[in-house]
């Protein structure tokens, strides 16, 4: 069951985002008329085409429900290359007039822009009319929620009082939903596992009634980031760890995570080089190291790394100076270049690891379903808590890239990891963690 919201809000957020199309694009054919003269013209025509594809491709995707960043900027790319195909297109096979390019980019961005701002300015409106959320049935997704759910909740029901705080107050049996909804009137229930004394009956009619209804591992996805694998049947998990990005835009990612690897390949070559020669020179033996690790769809790759110790293990002088500087892993961009690695990703494991956890983790199979990369979003939310990386909940977020990865994902985790957001200390560049990953 995905997380869905009352039908009214979703008419109004569908209005709104309608509202900020008309308004960016109608802003950026103003000021192209200004600008490009007669490549803006018929005016009216463009404005209207233009700001009514754009709504059409941001309004259904499922990825719309993203909401800040994430929503411009994989809102831009959508409206932005289905104005082209679609004008385009049409241009070609029928003659019908399109759009400046640069009209089309920078409405889209306008476009975003203004819609989220008219969605922002109504969450916070709605959120003081709207109320909290109700928890059916307690486990660790649960205990999460409670402490990560943004509106709050009015409380726990369960067998027992047991999981219950004075911020998650404890309300009664789980047979006691109807009663407690009468009086609490949540805007949202989320249910653990299948707690006795709650029927099938009684959630739908409270979901037609205008209420969500969720699963905890489900809602844990929206609200922590996360794909909690321990608590779906695996049929669940099959479909919760399939990618809802679209195959363009997956196309488009490999595009530009190819030439940026290749340009910052170019960029770092002399660091490379001059390293490589300091190791050679002051051990005596390879300056890189070659680790077989499994890559897209398990086939086994030698992923490149320098060497930091020498043969019998002592440390290099020059070993602890690129572990400081944080370059243990600058010859992965030689693996990105030739097709083995991607910028952003799982981080890689040995494969003699990815064999025994594949046996103790089932879901743990999934993360072959992309390639392996150098940065993830695993590493940065480990590296902001400051905590010693658990295999079981890094495949989690893991497992969340897997399925929502897209541009703006990328570029958050390339945000936090060069702007951290606290100063915890993470894993120190070159030590491998439990599971052999450098």
């Amino acid at each position: 069951m995905k997380p869905s919201r009352n039908r009214e809000d979703e008419h109004l957020a569908a209005l709104l985002d309608l509202v900020g199309c008309l308004a960016g694009f109608g802003a950026a054919t103003w000021a192209a008329r200004f600008w490009l003269g007669t490549l803006a013209t018929p005016l009216a025509f463009h404005w209207a085409v233009s700001a009514a594809i754009a709504w059409l491709a941001i309004v259904f995707p499922e990825a719309a429900a993203h909401a800040g960043l994430r929503r411009m900027v994989d809102g831009f790319f959508t409206a932005a290359g289905s104005n082209l195909l679609v004008q385009y297109g049409l241009s070609y096979l029928f003659g019908v007039p399109a759009a400046h390019w640069s009209l089309i980019a920078v409405g889209s961005a306008f476009s975003m822009a203004a819609a989220s701002l008219l969605q922002t300015s109504f969450s916070a409106a709605s959120r003081g009319r709207h109320h909290a959320t109700l928890l059916v049935g307690r486990d660790s997704c649960t205990a999460a929620l409670a402490e990560a759910l943004p509106e709050g909740t009015v409380g726990l029901l369960d067998q027992a009082p047991d999981g219950a705080s004075p911020a998650l107050p404890f309300l009664g049996a789980p047979d006691q939903l109807q009663e407690v909804c009468a009086i609490k009137k949540p805007a949202a229930i989320v249910i653990s596992g299948k707690p006795a004394g709650v029927s099938l009956a009684e959630l739908l009619q409270l979901h037609y009634a205008g209420t969500e209804v969720d699963g905890a591992p489900f809602r844990c996805e929206g609200v922590l980031q996360r794909v909690a694998w321990q608590h779906l049947s695996p049929s669940d998990l099959l479909f919760s760890v399939t990618p809802i990005t679209g195959r363009a835009l997956l196309a488009f990612q490999a595009v530009y995570k190819n030439l940026i690897g290749l340009g910052l390949l170019i960029a770092f070559a002399p660091v490379l080089i001059l390293l490589s020669l300091l190791i050679a020179v002051f051990t005596g033996g390879p300056a890189m190291e070659h680790i077989e690790c499994p890559g897209f769809q398990g086939i086994p790759f030698q992923m490149f790394r320098f060497r930091t110790v020498r043969r019998n293990g002592a440390p290099l002088w020059i070993g602890n100076l690129i572990a400081r500087l944080h370059l243990t892993n600058l010859p992965q961009l030689i693996n990105v270049v030739r097709g083995e690695m991607t910028l952003f990703g799982p981080r890689p494991v040995r494969s003699v690891f990815v064999d025994r956890l594949n046996d103790l983790l089932p879901a743990y199979v999934y993360r072959c379903t992309v390639k392996p990369g150098i940065f993830g979003w695993s590493q940065v939310h480990f590296a902001e808590s400051g905590e010693v990386p658990e295999e079981a909940l890094s495949l989690e977020y893991d497992l969340y890239y897997i399925r929502q990865e897209s541009p703006s994902l990328d570029l958050d985790i390339l945000l936090r990891t060069l702007f951290p957001r606290s100063q915890a200390a993470g894993n120190p560049a070159g030590v491998p963690d439990s599971a052999g990953r450098p």
